[in-house]
């Protein structure tokens, strides 16, 4: 599986645009030349300036199945970053690795397919691999947790997979919905006729930004200021907050050095939701 979409296909972020009713002025100066000159430059470079100064660059982000034979380190990497660097001595990555590349999974890469991904997405069957080192460890995290697990183990009827998925800092959010479509129809196909799972296990991150704010003392007639300590939090994964809106369970870990861990459970219709509001979120930027 390959496919190749442009980011300035992917992006429908209004842009400022600036209007003028001055009239062009006559010039003895042909510019004609020097345009087809500039228009060759941004040909030849991939880039092209708006009229406001801003730059646009094309890249190719190429979507491809998980490859074993190039991609077992790299994702061994992402899911460094996804967990920490903590919390990754408590998972064994290369086992979870191993099983990711067993799983439907896709990979986004810009130089070929012998590249390394700069992000990836899997879907790992739950019950066909409920004994491996990674489940244990979710069941350790949370009685929430553990006790969903148990009730899909003692229910022949209702399926769970459990959600990896991790990208560089600077990837755009724009490849989220195509990501997620392409590797559900994956799955789909795993599982045959149009099946999908029951329910998903997501576990992904947040940080915290702690700042100052100035707030009057509260003293009468006073006009002196007190600085007070505000904390915020934020994602990494912009699609978080939807998967968190129509989540069955959702908590999160306390702050460590500003990472907070964040588990969610989701069913097929709350995933498919937040990836079709997700994607009419990113057009309307």
């Amino acid at each position: 599986m390959a496919q190749a979409i442009k980011l300035s296909e992917l992006t429908s972020r209004k842009r400022r645009v600036e209007e003028t009713n001055n009239s062009e002025e006559e010039s003895d100066i042909n510019i004609s030349s020097t345009d087809s000159e500039k228009e060759d430059e941004e040909a030849e470079n991939g880039t092209k300036k708006e009229d406001d100064g801003e730059e646009i660059v094309n890249i190719d982000f190429d979507f491809f199945s998980g490859n074993p034979n190039v991609d077992f380190h790299a994702l061994k990497n992402l899911m460094r970053q996804l967990f920490g660097a903590q919390e990754s001595n408590r998972i064994q990555l290369s086992a979870l690795a191993d099983l990711i590349l067993e799983s439907p999974t896709t990979t986004i890469k810009t130089d070929g397919q012998e590249s390394d991904p700069y992000c990836f997405l899997s879907f790992i069957n739950y019950k066909e691999n409920r004994k491996c080192d990674y489940v244990q460890y979710l069941k350790k995290i949370d009685n929430r947790l553990s006790t969903f697990f148990d009730t899909i183990d003692g229910n022949n009827n209702k399926t769970c997979a459990l959600v990896m998925s991790e990208r560089l800092i600077n990837m755009p959010p724009e490849v989220v919905p195509p990501l997620y479509k392409i590797t559900l129809e994956d799955v789909s196909n795993s599982l045959g006729d149009g099946k999908h799972y029951d329910f998903y296990i997501i576990v992904s991150r947040k940080y915290e930004v702690n700042f100052d704010m100035e707030e009057d003392d509260g003293e009468s007639g006073s006009r002196s200021k007190k600085r007070v300590k505000q904390n915020e939090i934020d994602y990494f994964h912009e699609e978080d907050r939807f998967f968190e809106k129509h989540s069955k369970i959702h908590f999160q870990s306390e702050a460590k050095k500003g990472v907070i861990a964040s588990y969610i459970m989701i069913d097929h219709e709350g995933l498919v939701k937040s990836i079709d509001e997700f994607e009419k979120e990113i057009a309307s930027w």
